[in-house]
């Protein structure tokens, strides 16, 4: 072997994931029909509540500084209680989550559908909408069909879109948030559990993740127009101080600097 020669130096794939870099630290969301996905969201409050004579349960983690919940349980039932009783049952608890540090970093999303979860013994479907913060952040330019409309979309919720030198802009605040998060990723990830309470096993493994999510997104959208029409939405942020301190709830958790209180 000559002198200073390095052989790790002429594989291409050193420290690529063809090389088995990241395996240790990879972030999966469980797939539906698999084992159920156990969550330790270590210090959380359980809320309960009656929508349509149904009792729903809400798992809410305190946020972290600079983070909070766009929406909150009371806005969410409202939303909720306009909605037929299929939509109801697609799911069994909302789990209302803050992200871990790398998590928002590696995998920031607005909520997630959890097709089998189980927390406190409790098992089922899940819909878990994640804190969010307000601020700004980027999108690369060379954007796809489906990213193109999702900028689309989010700039009818009220984000700021701009581009710059560096890529898109994304400018969230509380208000466009909430919109983002209670009038369009609730009724989506719903979507996604509805498609799939439909659709057999075989039907379901053979779906594109493209089919499922233009299901979803086009059954947020006709819901959304349904409850709008019977002027179930929109409506003003409803933040009860004192009803949420009853709960265990705390409102930093609900509110940004940019919110506005009602009560």
């Amino acid at each position: 072997m000559r002198p200073g020669w390095n052989p790790t130096r002429r594989n291409k794939h050193v420290g690529t994931k063809a090389h088995g870099h990241g395996d240790d630290n990879r972030m999966v969301v469980p797939e539906a029909w698999g084992e159920y996905f156990l969550e330790q969201l270590g210090s959380h409050v359980l809320v309960k509540r009656q929508i349509n004579g149904r009792e729903m349960l809400f798992f809410v983690q305190p946020t972290r500084p600079g983070h909070f919940y766009p929406c909150s349980i009371d806005d969410i039932c409202k939303v909720l209680a306009g909605c037929p009783d299929e939509v109801m049952a697609a799911f069994d608890f909302i789990v209302l989550r803050q992200p871990t540090r790398k998590q928002g970093i590696l995998q920031p999303v607005w909520g997630r559908a959890a097709y089998r979860y189980e927390i406190r013994k409790q098992r089922g479907a899940a819909v878990i909408i994640e804190a969010q913060m307000s601020d700004s952040y980027i999108w690369s330019k060379s954007t796809n069909p489906e990213q193109a409309r999702e900028l689309k979309r989010l700039r009818q919720d009220g984000h700021q879109i701009e581009v710059t030198r560096r890529g898109v802009q994304v400018t969230r605040t509380a208000q466009s948030s909430r919109n983002t998060i209670l009038y369009r990723t609730l009724l989506h990830e719903i979507g996604h559990h509805l498609d799939m309470n439909r659709s057999t096993y075989e039907e379901w493994a053979a779906k594109t993740q493209a089919t499922k999510e233009d299901y979803a997104h086009r059954f947020a959208a006709e819901l959304y127009a349904r409850l709008e029409q019977q002027a179930v939405v929109p409506f003003a942020p409803i933040l009860d101080e004192i009803a949420m301190a009853q709960d265990g709830l705390d409102l930093a958790w609900f509110h940004s600097r940019d919110s506005v209180t009602t009560s």
